[in-house]
């Protein structure tokens, strides 16, 4: 196998070869490890940005690219027994047509996962329970899981009153444009909570006075 890969005019072709196919190996394994960390790890369907898996891929394309080169020009020049220019033309073929490969597998993949997606509307006046804490007044994200034709779904959430701990019952009361929604607890008749106005300013003269400028009847 050294000798394949190396002897020769072998390196032109054997460390874009394997340098191509081990970092396309790691950033794969390493895709597929960290796949459920922004969203928790139990089995329910997750809504995201439909061109987050192509940028997650923009370097594993690189890396097929150096990887079908490879293999593709040591296959025509030690395969084949052709010269260094018709191999580099197979080589770069193989590499252009391995990319185009994984952007194909990519796009199926995706078409898949998102038929079976919903209309994040639909969340709107369903009931559910926090999953992640819910941060109060919009300073942040948590997740929240609602029940969707018999099928359980994890949804990033906002909400515009106090902090919403995990495991309280929520109600949906809207959606964002950022593919969140926005929910409120649940009271035990199920109907949402909304949150507490702040308390009118007081006045500063005594209670029954009204000083000049403010509504009331005209001063002399």
């Amino acid at each position: 196998m050294y000798d394949l890969l190396f002897d020769g005019f072998g390196p032109i072709f054997g460390i874009p070869a394997v340098l191509g196919t081990v970092f396309f190996v790691l950033r794969l394994v390493l895709m597929l490890i960290g796949q459920g960390d922004a969203h928790g790890d139990v089995p329910h369907d997750v809504h995201t940005d439909p061109g987050e898996a192509f940028k997650v891929f923009s370097l594993q394309a690189f890396a097929a690219f150096f990887m079908g080169f490879g293999w593709a020009g040591i296959a025509a020049m030690r395969g084949a027994g052709l010269g260094i220019p018709p191999s580099l033309v197979i080589g770069a073929g193989g590499g252009a047509g391995l990319v185009w490969l994984l952007a194909a597998l990519l796009r199926a993949v995706w078409s898949m996962q998102s038929s079976g997606n919903i209309d994040i509307g639909e969340a709107i006046g369903l009931s559910g329970q926090t999953y992640v804490n819910i941060p109060r007044s919009r300073t942040g994200r948590g997740q929240v899981r609602v029940v969707i034709e018999d099928r359980q779904r994890l949804f990033n959430a906002v909400t515009d009153g106090p902090t919403i701990p995990t495991g309280t019952p929520v109600q949906v009361v809207g959606t964002n444009p950022d593919n969140t929604i926005t929910v409120l607890p649940e009271d035990t008749q199920g109907r949402a909570v909304p949150p507490t106005n702040a308390p009118a300013a007081a006045h500063d003269g005594p209670l029954g006075f009204v000083g000049p400028g403010e509504s009331g009847s005209p001063q002399p």
